[in-house]
C-alpha cells in the first residue's frame, strides 16, 4: 500500500495498483469511518461492528455509483479508460480519508483546527480523484476537473431523486 501511495505522488504515470491494494485502502477507510462514527456516539465495539457493516454496504454502493458516473462523463468527454480501471482509480484515490480520524480527534482541542484538517482531507481526496482520472482516462487536468464536477453533480441529483421519489409517492404528489 505504501508503494501505491509513493508512486501516486512521485511517479503518477507508473501507478498500476492491483485490485488487492484498492480493496485494502477501501477496507481501511471503512474501518476508520466506523471507528469515528462509533466513537462520536459512544457506542463501543457493537457500534463499531454496526457502523462497519453500514459503511461497507453504503461505501460499496457509493463506490460503484461514483465510478459509474465518472466513467460515463469521462467517456462523453473523450476519455480512453475502462470501467474497471475507473473503479480501481476511485478506490485508490480515497486513501486521504484515512486521515479523517485525526481530523475528528482534533475537535477535542480546537474546532477550528478540526475544520481546517477536515478541509485539507477533503481537498486532498479531490486532488487524488482528479489525478487518478487524468491518468486512467488519459486527458488533461482541466478535463479531469470538469469530469469530476459534472459526475459529482450528477451523483448528487440522482441521490436527491432517490430520496424525493418515495416521498412524492407516499405523499401522493
Amino acid at each position: 500500500m505504501l508503494d501505491t501511495l509513493y508512486t501516486s505522488f512521485f511517479r503518477p504515470t507508473q501507478v498500476r495498483a492491483p485490485l488487492v491494494s484498492a480493496l485494502i485502502i477501501a477496507s481501511l477507510v471503512i474501518l476508520v469511518m466506523a471507528l469515528n462514527a462509533a466513537g462520536a456516539l459512544s457506542l463501543g465495539s457493537g457500534g463499531v461492528i454496526l457502523f462497519a457493516i453500514l459503511f461497507a454496504i453504503g461505501g460499496l454502493l457509493g463506490w460503484f455509483w461514483l465510478s459509474a458516473a465518472l466513467h460515463l462523463v469521462a467517456s462523453v468527454l473523450g476519455g480512453h479508460g475502462s470501467g474497471a480501471a475507473t473503479l480501481m482509480a476511485v478506490a485508490r484515490s480515497l486513501w486521504p480519508l484515512l486521515l479523517s480520524g485525526p481530523a475528528i480527534a482534533a475537535a477535542q482541542w480546537s474546532a477550528s483546527l478540526a475544520s481546517l484538517l477536515s478541509l485539507a482531507v477533503t481537498a486532498l481526496t479531490l486532488v487524488m480523484l482528479i489525478l487518478s482520472l487524468e491518468q486512467v482516462h488519459q486527458f488533461g487536468r482541466l478535463k479531469a476537473l470538469l469530469c469530476l464536477g459534472v459526475a459529482l453533480a450528477l451523483s448528487m441529483y440522482s441521490l436527491l431523486g432517490l430520496i424525493l421519489w418515495p416521498l412524492m409517492t407516499l405523499l401522493g404528489t
